[in-house]
């Protein structure tokens, strides 16, 4: 069991910790909409990497056949998602400098709302990111055996949602402490930045799919 427990706190910080696009977006969620939305967001994230984790163990290789038909569709939606994110990043930026210090950080489009519909949004998304949903997939077929001992299973799950989860909250505090700390310009900038890749992430996920990319 405690074998088992390590084994999911290695596999969920496995799929928080390497800087992808929930990342870039986690953190500039807290930078321009302050701790409580950044943690909001972390949390989305983290929720869906528990319900992948758990919904692996309990259909184990099952679900890659399921899964098989519709990856395509999904990853070339998730890219297409992201770019349209990018997008409204930009031009929430561009509106906020037109409008000058009359417009704050929370008239942002994508942060918009309670923290509610912040943490719901970011579930959305999480789900939707091609890499998530590709690493679990090969986490169920990996580990087809862990579903069928239930306090093994319950440990795995444990462990990966709470290594996950702290993970994803630290960038949103993260976040939110750049947001406070750094210059202005400095903010405006790498917010600039994020949107850039944030659209290059999309993009490049889109035409992987469509095998134009390696």
């Amino acid at each position: 069991m405690y074998g088992a427990l390590l084994a999911g706190i290695f596999a969920g910080f496995a799929i928080a910790v390497p800087v992808g696009v929930i990342a870039v977006l986690i953190i500039e969620t807290g930078m321009i909409g302050g701790l409580r939305r950044g943690l909001a967001a972390g949390a989305g994230a983290a929720t869906v990497d528990l319900l992948y984790c758990a919904s692996a163990l309990a259909l184990g290789g099952l679900i890659s056949s399921l899964l098989a038909f519709a990856i395509v569709p999904l990853q070339v939606l998730s890219g297409l998602v992201l770019v349209s994110i990018g997008l409204r990043g930009l031009i929430g930026i561009a509106r906020i400098r037109r409008a000058g210090t009359a417009t704050t950080n929370l008239d942002d489009p994508r942060i918009r709302g309670g923290v509610v519909q912040l943490y719901l949004r970011f579930i959305a998304l999480t789900a939707l990111n091609p890499a998530t949903v590709l690493y679990f997939v090969a986490l169920a077929v990996g580990l087809p055996g862990l579903g069928a001992e239930p306090l093994q299973a319950v440990a795995f799950t444990v462990g990966a949602a709470g290594a996950s989860l702290s993970w994803q909250l630290f960038l949103g505090a993260m976040g939110a402490a750049a947001g406070r700390l750094l210059p202005p310009n400095l903010v405006a900038l790498t917010r600039l930045l994020g949107q850039f890749l944030i659209i290059a992430f999309g993009l490049r996920i889109c035409l992987a799919a469509l095998g134009v990319v390696g």
